[in-house]
């Protein structure tokens, strides 16, 4: 059985990317074509890179002129199993400093790194599918360090309650934020 609601939500998703988008490149949305690379990404065929992501009540849309783009937002909450997911699916080092925090502090840097792989992740076009166990050294397509110090994923402030992350393929000059308004939805 389908829910009418999400199904609303999602339409109502859909149309929001098309004027975010058409507004940013210029066409009228119905012009717009999208369509799914190999790996699942959809991609936006004007030479601009997208990427969405939805937590909670939030639905958050990244726009760029850069080969590639992911964003991810996600929901601060309890992660009962963080440490199994962290031994499992983060490298070795990255495991280690969450063990290491004070216990206060663990499920936000683990929503933290969380977000920032699947931000990376999003990037390649290739989902968690690239999230595997890694040893040191051995950097990776979610590295999120070198990513750091490459200037090619940053945090943002998305609202209290939540983590954002951003990844590009090239250097990150800026982030807007932009909250959604009327304003959007007037010609």
């Amino acid at each position: 059985m389908t829910d009418p609601e999400a199904g609303r939500r999602l339409l109502a998703r859909r149309a929001t990317l098309r004027l975010v988008l058409s507004r940013y490149v210029g066409k009228a949305p119905e012009g717009l074509r999208i369509v799914t690379a190999p790996g699942g990404k959809p991609v936006l065929l004007h030479g601009t890179a997208f990427s969405v992501a939805h937590s909670g009540s939030l639905y958050a849309i990244g726009v760029t002129g850069a080969a590639g783009l992911g964003l991810d937002i996600e929901q601060e909450r309890p992660v009962p199993r963080a440490g199994a997911i962290a031994d499992r699916w983060f490298a070795s080092a990255e495991a280690r400093r969450l063990e290491g925090m004070p216990e206060d502090e663990r499920p936000g840097a683990f929503m933290r790194l969380w977000c920032a792989k699947e931000a990376l992740a999003k990037r390649h076009g290739a989902g968690l599918r690239l999230m595997t166990r890694r040893e040191e050294g051995s950097g990776g397509a979610l590295d999120v360090e070198a990513s750091v110090a490459a200037g090619c994923l940053r945090w943002f402030d998305v609202r209290e309650g939540y983590v954002g992350a951003v990844a590009s393929t090239d250097p990150i000059e800026e982030i807007r934020v932009v909250p959604a308004s009327e304003e959007l939805w007037t010609t």
